[in-house]
């Protein structure tokens, strides 16, 4: 078992990697452990978030109650009713197919405020894996919920709210729960170049997300660890600061969080390399990304060196995940990003969805942009 498979399974093992919970604070201690044993010192930077949690979610009728789980960035609260299909009022049941855009985008937004329109006071979506399991959406509005109650089934469990809406049954949309101020932790660190006059590079990745999220999140702290001490054993001229952030699945606030320390030093970092979704997986929709041409051409030429193919997103966009935010602060960026089956999914765990020889190549051509980036 190489390192990069010994990392994702421990990863993988520790659990459901929601920010602020046990998985995520076990990954934060293992991730500075394993960085001390590449030569990196690292220390967490905490900060705190709105955590969401609940006593009961599901939708209950003619004696039946289907599970489900709150939209993170939507209301707490049941709401009772008829079920309907879009386009009617009440408790509307919309399903999203597996690989709609809409599933996990922004797009999600304007669908619910069209159903609303239309006389949704609370929406039942049914969208999920491949397999009919669950399928969670990141919360683009952590800190400000939308007032909507919306809970997601999977399609699994789905049936009797899809006949409760084509017949209009009566039902109730529960969701007993609450926001509480938690505390969660990025892992950060720096690996010191040869002239320390010159602007730094900051090689980031997230660390959270739905379930054990073995494909989604694990390839790229497998990558991120790595380089790391590839780096530590041959630094370059200049700094490398590695940050692994927290509350991805909420509008990437940890994120937020590192660069607001940052304060006007973030305009001083020369470039970041973004780790992002689902790196090395198996049959993913892999992506990349750059801030400019030359960016852009040094990841395609690591890419291409490495024989990878991924779809690149035009020149200064971002695309999705942290790189996001690099570019909001106009920072410079390569990003390697993407999705995969079982994203979002319980079943994203590494012998279902990741490609250790992906995985293997993607870390020799991120190494190789942040080296370029390091000069």
């Amino acid at each position: 078992m190489n390192d990069a498979e010994r990392r994702i399974r421990a990863y993988e093992e520790m659990g459901d990697h929601r920010t602020g919970r046990e998985a995520d604070n076990a990954a934060t201690d293992w991730m500075i452990a394993e960085l001390a044993a590449v030569g990196v010192q690292a220390q967490p930077q905490e900060w705190t978030f709105p955590q969401v949690d609940w006593n009961d979610a599901c939708v209950r009728l003619n004696g039946a109650n289907v599970p489900g789980v709150p939209l993170f960035d939507g209301a707490l609260e049941s709401v009772s009713g008829r079920l309907a299909e879009p386009g009617s009022a009440g408790i509307v049941v919309s399903q999203i197919t597996h690989g709609d855009s809409t599933q996990f985008s922004t797009a999600m937004y304007p669908h619910l405020d069209s159903l609303v329109e239309q006389g949704a006071n609370a929406v039942v979506l049914v969208m999920g894996d491949p397999d009919g399991n669950h399928a969670i959406r990141n919360a683009e509005f952590p800190r400000d919920p939308r007032n909507l109650a919306v809970l997601q089934v999977a399609p699994n469990d789905a049936g009797p709210v899809l006949i409760g809406a084509a017949e209009a049954h009566s039902a109730d949309l529960v969701i007993d729960g609450w926001r509480e101020t938690k505390t969660a932790a990025n892992v950060v660190a720096s690996v010191a170049g040869t002239d320390p006059s010159a602007e730094p590079v900051t090689l980031m990745t997230p660390k959270s997300g739905w379930y054990t999220c073995a494909a989604e999140r694990g390839g790229g702290i497998a990558i991120w660890m790595e380089v790391a001490g590839r780096i530590a054993g041959n630094p370059g001229r200049r700094t490398l600061n590695l940050v692994a952030s927290s509350g991805h699945e909420l509008h990437h606030l940890g994120l937020d969080h590192y660069i607001h320390e940052l304060g006007d030093a973030a305009h001083d970092v020369h470039a970041w390399m973004h780790l992002g979704a689902s790196i090395g997986s198996r049959n993913g929709q892999a992506a990349y990304a750059g801030s400019d041409d030359e960016l852009f051409n040094v990841a395609t030429n690591a890419l291409n060196a490495q024989g990878l193919e991924r779809r690149a997103f035009p020149v200064g966009n971002a695309g999705f995940g942290e790189a996001r935010n690099i570019g909001e602060i106009n920072g410079r960026f390569a990003s390697f990003l993407g999705g995969h089956p079982y994203f979002h999914s319980p079943l994203d765990t590494y012998d279902r969805c990741v490609d250790s020889e992906s995985l293997a190549r993607h870390t020799d051509a991120a190494e190789q942009i942040v080296r370029y980036m390091l000069r």
